[in-house]
């Protein structure tokens, strides 16, 4: 009987210690979304928390410290494609617009429309007819009031 004790507890050692290491390790580069210092993208984060129509990604630290130090006048957001997944990009480079995925649209809705709902944007209309899907771009600083 002492022998089937001892076996049971090796078992469960070596079972579920790794399975705890595990887990703990995943969580070491948990979300740092908690730590945004940057007023223009906690907002924006917390817009898209507070949607039906998009989910927030978890962001890295190092992630988190980058966006800290951005200018609130240079950040624009839009729509990518991340992963076969439509993405909520947040950016402070021109020609790099998906610098930061903080966001997946969720795969029922338009992107465009999704990011005009998400921030309460009413696009411009166009004076032409014109077929093709325009990718929008938001300045959220203009956008707080």
């Amino acid at each position: 009987m002492n022998n089937f004790f001892n076996i049971l507890i090796r078992f469960f050692v070596f079972a579920f210690i790794p399975l705890t290491i595990l887990n703990s390790n995943s969580t070491s580069a948990s979300d740092c979304s908690n730590e945004l210092n940057n007023k223009l993208v906690a907002w924006s984060m917390n817009k898209i928390r507070k949607s039906d129509m998009a989910t927030p990604n978890p962001l890295t630290c190092e992630e988190v410290k980058d966006m800290n130090q951005m200018k609130n006048e240079n950040i624009t957001i839009t729509s990518g494609r991340k992963k076969g997944k439509t993405a909520i990009c947040l950016s402070d480079e021109s020609n790099y617009p998906c610098k930061f995925a903080i966001g997946i649209i969720k795969p029922q809705f338009d992107a465009a429309f999704a990011l005009s709902e998400i921030y309460s944007f009413t696009p411009p209309k166009s004076s032409q007819l014109n077929e093709t899907v325009e990718r929008l771009f938001l300045k959220p600083s203009s956008l707080i009031q």
